[in-house]
């Protein structure tokens, strides 16, 4: 019986001893379990936190590239997706002659004119370039061309951030002056457009017609005799816009040039606008140039106040004169939609709120201002009356940022002859300085007496110097009333 017991008691041990090593391992397993999990978390938060540090390291690199051009902007591409990019600050706008050119120019004139970028603007005090011939570079204003080696042209020419004004299109030299630029233009409606063209150049007078019932359709009835009549803006009676955009007036009537020119100008243009779509185009050029809505602003300068009578028959006469306008106008007009429709669903939204912004600019700035008729080519021109800056510059035309551009060319110019005269008169002092010294260092090194211990003369001797500071010593040496005594009277 004892060794039963014994032998229960001994059991009973073994079996509390299993149960707490399963106690023991099951306490290890929610601990390790614990762990686990621990380490999971933390893993995703370590990775969470690398995966934030290289995107606010990407951020950080792309914040840094836009800093330099001063600004950073972000768009709307394709669904719910942000974009950065860097503004576009090398453009040539090639203006084309009644086709809201001045409302373009005037809104990229102002982006660079408030940014300090460079023009490159006509030679002559105007605000246009020679229109009956191609542009060439030595038209622009303080134009540079460096010599070549050899001798002659060739080498390299001080360049531009934009070229504006009215020019007739060559794109080698345009790149010459403006290179790695976008190139844009605009097209019109070629009836509106000749209409316009007709009363602006005031081709009724020069054509002596002005006092007939309908000066257009009286020109009409014989267009080569009337056009002989006109000197100034004759070159806008027909086909104005592809003459601009460089085609040649004798190949007018070619439809292989035609649809050539037109062919070459979609593969060289970045964007062309259409009138008649002022505000989709705008917002193309926003995507284009990478600007915000507030750079493309711009109030209406210009308000046409007088039209001719146009029949539909008279509609049709003026298309078929202008035949190469209509087609390139129904060209870019689809070219324009095309673009329109691969912007997506986001363009709708914005053109509403450039819109609406336009709007609100409109009211603020027009606040007090009054309507002013130019009876000369019949139009209405608007004189502010909110006199802030930001109202001045939305309502500045393009002949005056031209003037301001001009004066900031030549104050500019002005200032960098002045520095360059200092530094070189500086300079010529410092040579006649050294050329003393030189001069004076050869006379001791020439001289017989012991003066210098060098061969060079670059220093006199020691005991010069003792000899040269005791005379100086007593030269200086104020004479006191003991030495007065000393002395004595003379």
């Amino acid at each position: 019986m004892v060794l039963v017991g014994i032998e229960a008691k001994m059991l009973t041990s073994a079996q509390e001893r299993h149960l707490s090593c399963l106690d023991c391992l099951a306490r290890a397993t929610k601990r390790l379990r614990i762990f686990s999990s621990v380490f999971i978390v933390c893993s995703l938060i370590f990775s969470s936190a690398i995966y934030l540090n290289s995107g606010t390291l990407q951020f950080n690199q792309v914040h840094l590239v836009h800093t330099i051009y001063n600004r950073t902007t972000t768009q709307l591409v394709g669904t719910r997706r942000l974009v950065e990019c860097a503004p576009v600050q090398r453009i040539v706008f090639l203006k084309t002659h009644k086709t809201a050119g001045t409302s373009i120019g005037t809104i990229l004139q102002r982006y660079g004119y408030t940014r300090n970028l460079s023009f490159a603007i006509p030679a002559k005090n105007t605000p246009v370039f020679d229109c009956c011939r191609y542009f060439k570079r030595s038209d622009v204003f303080m134009y540079k061309e460096q010599k070549s080696e050899l001798g002659g042209d060739g080498g390299e020419t001080n360049t531009f951030d934009m070229l504006t004004n009215h020019a007739v299109y060559l794109r080698p030299e345009m790149d010459a002056i403006v290179p790695d630029a976008l190139y844009i233009t605009s097209v019109r409606d070629p009836v509106d457009q000749f209409e316009s063209a007709f009363v602006y150049f005031d081709i009724a007078n020069q054509a002596e017609i002005a006092k007939v019932k309908n000066p257009i359709a009286t020109f009409f009835t014989n267009p080569q005799h009337y056009k002989q009549k006109i000197s100034y803006g004759g070159r806008q009676v027909q086909n104005g816009q592809l003459y601009d955009l460089g085609l040649s007036t004798e190949h007018f009537l070619d439809p292989f040039y035609v649809k050539y020119k037109i062919r070459q100008l979609d593969n060289e243009f970045d964007l062309v606008f259409v009138k008649e779509y002022f505000d989709e185009s705008l917002i193309l050029m926003k995507k284009l140039f990478c600007w915000g809505i507030d750079d493309i602003l711009y109030i209406p300068k210009r308000i046409a106040n007088f039209r001719f009578n146009i029949s539909e028959n008279l509609r049709e006469t003026i298309r078929k004169w202008n035949h190469a306008d209509v087609l390139l106008y129904e060209h870019f007009n689809r070219t324009l939609w095309r673009k329109i429709e691969e912007y997506g669903a986001e363009f709708w939204q914005e053109l509403d709120a450039f819109r609406r912004r336009i709007v609100d600019v409109t009211s603020l700035c027009e606040a007090g201002s009054q309507i002013i008729k130019d009876n000369v080519h019949h139009m209405n021109i608007i004189r502010l009356g909110n006199k802030t800056n930001f109202c001045r510059n939305l309502l500045r035309m393009d002949g005056e940022y031209t003037a301001l551009i001009r004066k900031r060319m030549q104050v500019k110019e002005w200032r960098n002859t002045k520095r360059n005269t200092s530094i070189s008169d500086l300079n010529s002092k410092q040579q006649t300085v050294k050329g003393n010294i030189n001069s004076t260092k050869s006379k001791l090194s020439t001289n017989n007496s012991p003066i210098s211990d060098t061969m060079n003369g670059k220093r006199i001797t020691r005991v010069r110097k003792k000899i040269f500071k005791k005379i100086v010593k007593k030269i200086k040496k104020p004479v006191t009333k003991a030495g007065y005594k000393a002395v004595g009277k003379p």
